[in-house]
């Protein structure tokens, strides 16, 4: 027992401090990243991009571009998709900005809402002294000048951006060259890596990561696009600069999406009124965003995004502080990325667990620990260590190993070694207990034994379920 007790209290004092060390850390990069934030931003930005590109460019390493040129193809991709947006955007918005009349109807219908509201009890000072500023600072025109949305701040605008984007390639380039650079010089740093755990983490990283950008970039853009289509149909101004806004901000979980609604819903009231039409157009955009944030991005990735909704909140509003809107769209991404990480190092893993939203889930973790059909000895040892602090019996373990075999071996088309004895003793009592005791050998899958598995599957399934 004394024994046991001394063993728990260095594992809790190793854990504190890498809390502890992380916290310095954390403190560390905050203060940097407000001072140097002229230097880091590109930076971020051009790493961002990077990872965005990662999944074409391995895409196209796997119909056999040579690397280097695969990311170069999608970088001139990027760098053509970036600027016809941009240019399309910036013409929507000069537009907008010279049709007189519009803005006209625009100031016209807030000034009678605001009007309406001096007769309302309790609030008819606030909303008189709203009308007058509107109408002292002219309007529409007045809040679009003080966002720099003038022909001057235009012109402002458009060289800031066009001088931070050359300096975001510039870096890109260089990370790109990089990047084709680093495995040589991994593998001549971590020689003799006889268990494969570098390898298998890193592996485990950059599936983790390709497939957060994947899917996340393919819901934004499947998000905005959705939204600009209803915007379009329902005539409201701007409709692709909003759309391009849904986009950016869907990578902020939770309050991206509804912020990138307000705008456009404002725009709607003036211009519809609060009728019938305007709860419908209302209703659409709301709707799309939770069929894209809900329901096909979970089906897509597997999984719903498994972050503290608190610590997105504190994160989201650090990186505003620090960076602004930038720093909140880039930020999330990050994290993510950082969570990724440390959740396949044995001795960060604490940390993405005390990120999660969720407890650990044991058939989760023996899903990864399964995917590659292979159990590595530091992969054992988290499953062993996640076993103990659940309380989890030596039954129930067997059982989800099992099952986690079982799916794992359909999934991939075959059987390895080490899931042949976790399938024949989890399919003891199943309908298919001789068929699998008997045939179910290490190697590819045949078709009888397939719908066999199958079968096995649905099983334990039910059984589950059961209990």
């Amino acid at each position: 027992m004394e024994a046991e007790d001394d063993w728990s209290l260095d594992l809790f004092e190793r854990r504190l401090k890498v809390i502890s060390h992380a916290l310095v850390i954390a403190t560390i990069t905050i203060v940097a990243l407000q001072t140097l934030q002229e230097v880091l931003m590109p930076l971020f930005i051009a790493l961002g991009l990077y990872l965005v590109l990662k999944p074409g460019a391995n895409w196209l390493e796997k119909e056999g571009v040579p690397p280097l040129m695969g990311h170069t193809i999608m970088l001139l991709f990027l760098t053509l998709v970036i600027v016809s947006t941009a240019f399309f955007a910036w013409m929507q918005i000069d537009g907008f900005l010279d049709d007189d009349a519009r803005i006209e109807e625009y100031n016209q219908s807030f000034g009678e809402i605001l009007q309406n509201g001096t007769s309302m009890p309790g609030l008819g000072e606030s909303f008189q002294m709203a009308h007058d500023n509107w109408m002292n600072g002219t309007g529409m025109a007045g809040v679009a000048q003080g966002m720099g949305f003038s022909a001057d701040g235009m012109g402002g605008v458009v060289t800031s951006s066009f001088s931070t984007g050359l300096m975001v390639l510039f870096i890109l380039m260089f990370v790109i060259f990089e990047a084709s650079l680093l495995p040589g010089r991994i593998n001549a740093a971590f020689p003799g890596d006889s268990l494969g755990r570098f390898d298998a983490v890193s592996k485990k990283v950059s599936e983790g990561v390709n497939t957060y950008i994947v899917v996340k970039t393919g819901v934004s853009f499947g998000t905005g696009a959705c939204a600009g289509i209803i915007m379009l149909l329902f005539g409201i101004d701007l409709w692709f600069v909003w759309a391009l806004l849904t986009f950016l901000l869907n990578y902020i979980p939770y309050i991206g999406s509804l912020m990138a609604t307000v705008p456009p819903i404002l725009l709607a009231a003036l211009a519809m009124g609060l009728g019938g039409m305007f709860a419908v157009f209302v209703v659409l955009l709301l709707l799309n965003q939770q069929v894209w944030g809900n329901v096909i991005e979970t089906k897509w990735s597997g999984t719903a995004l498994d972050v503290s909704p608190v610590l997105l909140i504190i994160v989201t509003t650090f990186a505003f502080w620090l960076w602004g809107i930038i720093g909140m769209v880039v930020s999330i991404p990050y994290m993510m990325v950082v969570k990724i990480i440390l959740e396949n190092i044995e001795r960060t893993r604490p940390l993405a667990v005390l990120m999660s939203e969720r407890a650990p889930d044991l058939r989760k973790v023996w899903q990864d620990a399964l995917e590659d059909g292979k159990l590595e000895t530091w992969e054992l040892s988290r499953l062993l260590e996640l076993q103990r602090n659940l309380n989890i019996s030596e039954h129930e373990m067997k059982r989800v190993a099992g099952r986690s075999a079982v799916d794992a071996a359909l999934e991939r088309g075959e059987v390895a070694k080490i899931e042949v004895d976790f399938i024949q003793r989890v399919a003891r009592g199943s309908p298919v207990q001789d068929a699998v005791r008997t045939g179910l050998v290490a190697g590819p899958i045949t078709e009888d034994m397939s719908r066999f598995l199958q079968h096995l599957s649905l099983h334990l399934e039910e059984h589950f379920e059961e209990e």
